[in-house]
């Protein structure tokens, strides 16, 4: 066999074997037809899969890798499903599926509001939290000067939200974990009068510091429109993610937390 050709063979089995190199993701972990079947399936879909709050890696439709800001504007139009993707990967793939046949209203208004809202969030990502001035029922100040150089964690609620109120058994377990740190705070700010929160709490066990914020200035400052919402500040003092999704906010605020916390 003549040398030339013995190159020429290798040369093409090794790019043979560059092309097919296994991809760190293979198909769509559900049917997007049947996500895309009626109301029902896709809430199921968004509560079991659908993490748009997470660090995803983000790929277009014809799966080249794009920005997060972009993945979630395209959403934001209702014509595209963030479809999850199989991968052993610890960080998830979402692809852009291009939505072509005619599907549910409701699906699509939930698309565009699911979206817009997360892309919303995205882009405070990194951004200062606004300048605060509180104090909480048992006097603690929370300003520039005392949150400087500390992770904090803000949740926003409000008496009369049951979601709220359900969750926070899990919220004290998770600053339990960390009563060691002195570094990392824990408030909670309600838009409910001073009196009516000292009632409430007079009844229930939840340990965060309860900030009463009836201007809701800080609310407003953030654009933040449902209940409860989470917004996790690094020591910098810029915010780090703003999570809103009651079916992964619970995770993510744990992971987050946990990726904060090995950073300092």
């Amino acid at each position: 066999m003549p040398k030339s050709f013995c190159y020429i063979l290798i040369l093409s089995l090794f790019m043979g074997t560059s092309c097919t190199q296994k991809l760190p993701y293979e198909g769509a972990l559900v049917n997007p037809d049947s996500v895309l079947n009626d109301g029902t399936s896709f809430v199921n879909y968004w509560y079991a899969v659908m993490d748009l709050s997470s660090d995803f890696i983000a790929l277009d439709t014809a799966s080249n890798q794009i920005a997060k800001g972009e993945f979630l504007k395209q959403i934001t139009k209702g014509s595209y499903l963030p479809l999850r993707l199989i991968s052993n990967s610890s960080t998830p793939y979402y692809k852009l599926y291009k939505i072509n046949t005619p599907i549910d209203n409701y699906i699509t208004v939930m698309l565009q509001s699911i979206g817009a809202n997360a892309y919303k969030n995205f882009e405070w990502e990194g951004r200062p939290l606004p300048e605060i001035n509180y104090t909480d029922l048992n006097g603690k100040r929370y300003d520039s000067k005392t949150i400087k150089g500390k992770i904090l964690v803000l949740d926003f609620w409000f008496i009369g939200c049951t979601w709220c109120v359900k969750e926070m058994p899990e919220l004290n377990k998770l600053k339990a974990q960390y009563n060691n740190r002195n570094d990392i705070l824990f408030a909670a700010i309600a838009f409910d009068k001073e009196n009516a929160l000292r009632e409430f709490m007079k009844k229930t066990d939840f340990r965060y510091d309860i900030i009463s914020d009836t201007a809701q200035w800080l609310i407003k400052n953030l654009s933040i429109n449902s209940f409860s919402t989470f917004v996790i500040v690094n020591k910098e003092g810029n915010i780090v993610k703003i999570l809103d999704d009651q079916y992964h906010e619970m995770e993510e605020l744990k992971q987050t937390l946990k990726k904060q916390e090995s950073l300092n």
